[in-house]
This record gives C-alpha cells, sequence and structure tokens, in this order.
C-alpha cells in the first residue's frame, strides 16, 4: 500500500516537472530574445538621439544626458514586457499583472517625456525665430510663446502618462486669461500717447 501511493506521489511530480519543462524553456527563450530586442534598440536609439543633437538642446546636471536616459529607461521597458510574457507562460498570473502595471506606468511616463521633449525644442525653434525678427516686443514676444508652448506640451504630457490634468488646465486657462488682459493693458497705455495726438489733431480742425 504505501509502495503505491509513494509510486503515485512520484509519478505525480515527474508529471508536474515534465509540464514544466516547455513552459519554463519557453519563458527562458522570451527572456533570452527580449534580452538581445531591448540591447539592440537601446543602442540603435541611443545613436539617433546622439545624431539629432538632443543633449545639446536639452543639457542636465552631473553629466546625465538626456540621450542616455530615455534610451536606458526605453530599454527597460521592453525587458520588463519580456518578463511580463515570460511570467504569463510559467502561469504565475499575479506577478505577471504587477509587471503588467509597472510596464504600463512606465510607458505612459516615457510617452509623456517624448511629448516635454519635443514640445521643447519646438518652442526654442519658434523663440528664436521671433526674437529674432528684431520687431518691437519681439523679445517678450518670444518668451510668451515659450511659455504657452511649454505649459500646453506639459498637459498633453500629463494625459499621455494618465496622470489628471485637470488643475494644469485651469491653472492654463487663468494664465492666458491674465497675460491677454495684460497685453491689452500694456497696448492701451502704448497708445495712450497716440491716441492723444490725434484726437487734439482732430480738435484743431474743429
Amino acid at each position: 500500500m504505501a509502495t503505491t501511493m509513494e509510486l503515485t506521489v512520484f509519478e505525480n511530480l515527474a508529471q508536474s516537472f515534465t509540464n514544466i519543462i516547455p513552459n519554463a524553456l519557453g519563458a527562458l527563450l522570451l527572456l533570452i530574445f527580449g534580452w538581445l530586442v531591448g540591447r539592440v534598440i537601446h543602442g540603435v536609439l541611443l545613436k539617433v538621439l546622439r545624431k539629432l543633437r538632443i543633449d545639446s538642446y536639452m543639457k542636465l546636471e552631473h553629466g546625465f544626458r538626456i540621450s542616455e536616459i530615455f534610451s536606458t529607461v526605453t530599454k527597460w521597458i521592453i525587458y520588463l514586457v519580456f518578463i511580463q510574457s515570460a511570467l504569463e507562460v510559467l502561469g504565475i498570473v499575479s506577478l505577471s499583472a504587477y509587471f503588467q502595471q509597472v510596464t504600463s506606468l512606465l510607458g505612459g511616463l516615457v510617452g509623456g517625456v517624448v511629448v516635454l521633449l519635443i514640445a521643447y525644442l519646438l518652442a526654442k525653434y519658434l523663440q528664436k525665430e521671433v526674437k529674432g525678427s528684431k520687431t518691437e516686443y519681439s523679445g517678450l514676444m518670444s518668451q510668451l510663446i515659450f511659455f504657452f508652448v511649454m505649459v500646453i506640451a506639459v498637459s498633453i504630457a500629463f494625459e499621455v502618462a494618465s496622470i489628471p490634468n485637470d488643475l494644469i488646465n485651469v491653472i492654463i486657462v487663468i494664465m492666458v486669461g491674465s497675460v491677454g488682459l495684460g497685453f491689452a493693458i500694456a497696448l492701451g497705455l502704448g497708445l495712450k500717447g497716440s491716441v492723444a495726438r490725434i484726437a487734439k489733431k482732430y480738435e484743431k480742425k474743429i
């Protein structure tokens, strides 16, 4: 009786081990493939960003480079995606769900950073063009354009990163209204002398 029970236990263990081996091999292959894909994309992305001279546009302290940070984060997102897939193959559902949440969070943050990076480059370009026009108030207008582009970009980046941006939108409306009112007042004060001169001219004719 004991011998039969022992044989049954060993048979069950052997069957379980036999079922695990294909899944373990599949998970291992996924991890190896993910590692290769992550390394390749990291290298390609780093070269592209350096060729675009991203680091010269946005300089960070302590020797950090935007190109290295962005490419490294992208690489680890790819790693996490393949780790999640490997856990699903192994049947570890709870841990797989956790990695999926982490991957979604990092993906949203990277998307938000991309939006901010593109917006910053666009804002700097517009600021340079407007300031280079050498027209009246060109310096002030260039600063306002840069400011507005970045504020709108922050709102879009929050949405991409799935961060509630209701407060940001309210702040944008308040700032647009405040700047618009300030500009109108400044314009009115600036034209005050001209309006007075025109009025006196017509008064003399009358």
